[in-house]
């Protein structure tokens, strides 16, 4: 006699187990970090400026500005510069001052940002309080930005400019 209850546990065990795994979390930072390895410039990493992110209800894709930046001071406080947020299903940027402090997601170490939005034309209007992931086992690390479900890996990535001192400009690490 064949169980006809089988199938049912399998697909349901299967739904369950398709979720609840970010693609990325291998890799976020589990141990406190050391604040100099934090403050700094961040710019968007390669593979972001290529990413496509699709947004929800089939809105388009997220614009990633190849110049957005975030900076983290010493001083906690925070600049945003053009940074990518879907606010709602609906792409937008955020450039603002605001503060920064460490926190933890679990047993990851995170970077909390409060930022309040100053861009006149962008539809995200007000505080935003981001969750900064910290990426690398080691520094420098990059700030991961997650965008929408986390099942989906739909991120943008950001990495920490180092100062070339015998050079007029900062490169990416």
């Amino acid at each position: 006699m064949v169980n006809r209850k089988a199938p049912i546990l399998v697909l349901g065990c299967m739904l369950l187990a398709g979720c609840q795994y970010n693609p990325w979390a291998d890799r976020f930072l589990t141990e406190s970090p050391v604040e100099k390895d934090v403050v700094g410039t961040y710019v968007v990493d390669a593979d972001s400026q290529k990413r496509e992110i699709e947004l929800p209800m089939h809105r388009g894709t997220l614009p990633v500005n190849h110049s957005a930046q975030i900076l983290l001071s010493a001083d906690h406080k925070a600049r945003f510069t053009r940074v990518p947020e879907s606010y709602r299903g609906e792409a937008c940027s955020i450039t603002g001052q605001g503060s920064w402090r460490f926190s933890k997601n679990d047993s990851f170490s995170v970077v909390i940002a409060s930022v309040v939005n100053q861009e006149p034309n962008s539809p995200c209007k007000g505080d935003f309080g981001y969750e900064l992931m910290l990426y690398g086992k080691r520094p420098p690390y990059k700030l991961h930005i997650t965008i929408g479900d986390p099942d989906s890996g739909d991120a943008v990535q950001f990495e920490k400019l180092r100062i070339a001192w015998n050079r007029s400009t900062p490169k990416a690490r």
